[in-house]
């Protein structure tokens, strides 16, 4: 195949000073002389198809004196590359299966034999395209045409098509990429565009000496998570249910259940002025740390931790609570830790129980991969306080 960015410019060259018939004869003899090297080192029967064919042609040229002979290669070629592809699929040999599997060093499993028997017929498509356009440049009257696709044409559509080979054989991470890049990317964008309203809702409580300045920030951010979870990857809509006896201008203790890092800011889109533990140091860098603290979000390390809660809950602030202390993997609750209770017998706050469903199918623990999966109706229910 490779041996086309040689040809092609002899003949062009040769062409031009010698007789056909002359250039043909040339042909013969490096067909011969190539031959006779695979023959020393006793080189594969394969690897004699190019010199035969190579000789051949010089035959043909030499007879006919007519130039088409000499540009009959490249497309003689690529038929026979497309009759190996074709002869694979009747003999149920595929080429490309040995490939792989020489390549893999192991058998390929029966996901991975479909692939590869997609990928072939794909690429007897592309073979057979690249004959047409070779046959077609044949037969045009213009040698420049023909030498441009012979020379570096067929290249460039064995590129384009090795490119979509790839991107089929990846596609299951391209999806996962684009994915993640769906959900993160909408999750900064609607932080970066609420960031600016926000703080400046949070500026304007400070000037105007508000007793609670960090509400206004979260009312503006709980609009934005609400934008966020409309059109997040594999969202199809949020069921919220209220026990009748809630009222949400009291304030609580919120006990949930958590199943993925979404479970924050989606108790943050309906509850506001609302305060919770974290033990992730990366919420406190010196980039986040700010936001993170208008957010509500307060260190979970250290003793003082319950305290501080518990001094929130004094002034008439929310506490949000996950009492399993860590994300449950397959939605079972897990034992619960006693801190929600301990503060709710301290402060005399109701208990309000939440169940949180839906969220460990999009991102569950162990992974921040964005999961492929049907349209999610995430179900929020707010129980009766206790």
């Amino acid at each position: 195949m490779f041996a086309t960015l040689v040809y092609v410019p002899f003949i062009l060259i040769a062409s031009r000073y010698y007789p056909v018939a002359t250039v043909g004869m040339a042909l013969i003899a490096a067909g011969l002389g190539w031959a006779v090297v695979l023959l020393l080192h006793r080189g594969k029967a394969e690897n004699f198809v190019s010199p035969v064919v190579l000789a051949l042609l010089g035959i043909g040229a030499w007879v006919s004196g007519d130039f088409i002979a000499l540009k009959l290669y490249p497309l003689l070629l690529s038929l026979l590359f497309l009759l190996y592809f074709i002869t694979a699929v009747v003999t149920k040999r595929y080429l490309l299966i040995a490939w792989v599997e020489k390549f893999k060093k192991r058998p390929l499993t029966g996901a991975e034999r479909r692939d590869v028997i997609v990928s072939h017929w794909f690429w007897i498509a592309v073979l057979g395209v690249n004959s047409s356009l070779h046959l077609y440049f044949l037969l045009e009257s213009s040698t420049f045409l023909w030498a441009l696709y012979s020379f570096g044409g067929w290249y460039l559509l064995f590129g384009a098509a090795m490119a979509l080979q790839i991107l089929f054989v990846h596609r299951a991470r391209i999806r996962q990429w684009a994915r993640n890049l769906w959900g993160y990317g909408l999750f900064c964008g609607v932080i970066v565009l609420g960031f600016l309203p926000a703080m400046g809702g949070y500026l304007f409580n400070v000037i105007t000496r508000a007793p609670k300045p960090h509400v206004l920030f979260q009312r503006i951010t709980a609009a934005v998570f609400r934008v966020f979870f409309r059109y997040a990857p594999g969202v199809g809509a949020i069921d919220l249910q209220m026990h009748p006896d809630y009222d949400p201008d009291k304030h609580y203790i919120y006990v949930a259940s958590h199943e993925s890092w979404l479970d924050y800011p989606l108790m943050g889109a309906y509850i506001t002025d609302l305060f919770h533990l974290t033990n992730k140091k990366s919420a406190f860098s010196w980039l986040l740390r700010p936001i993170a603290t208008l957010l509500g979000v307060m260190d979970g390390i250290g003793i003082n931790a319950l305290h501080a809660l518990l001094q929130k809950l004094r002034e008439g602030s929310n506490v949000l609570i996950f009492p399993e202390g860590s994300r449950s993997p397959d939605g079972a609750l897990l034992p619960f830790k006693k801190g929600a209770f301990s503060l709710a017998l301290q402060s005399g706050v109701p208990i309000v129980p939440v169940v949180i469903s839906g969220t460990r199918y999009l991102v569950p623990k162990g992974t921040f991969s964005w999961q492929k999966v049907k349209p999610v109706v995430i179900k929020i229910r707010i129980g009766e306080p206790m």
